[in-house]
């Protein structure tokens, strides 16, 4: 199964990523600030993959987000 596809549970409905958190923010940590296509490109996966995680992350304060010029940029908090 390709990087960016979660795996679904049919007993609960819940979906789990196949990428680790800690390899995300490791992606952020040593390339920040990073886009979201960057981070994308890192992991293997689609733009809205990295772009759900990314945010996921925000909610939790572990990564913060920053408008430069047109794009958004990340950072670890």
């Amino acid at each position: 199964m390709p990087p960016d596809r979660f795996d679904h549970d049919p007993n609960t409905g819940d979906f789990s990523s196949q990428i680790p958190t800690t390899r995300i923010l490791d992606i952020v940590r040593l390339n920040e600030p990073v886009s979201t296509g960057e981070v994308a490109n890192e992991l293997d996966c689609h733009r809205n993959t990295a772009r759900y995680r990314l945010k996921k992350l925000e909610e939790g304060g572990q990564v913060e987000k920053e408008k430069i010029g047109q794009q958004f940029v990340w950072r670890s908090v």
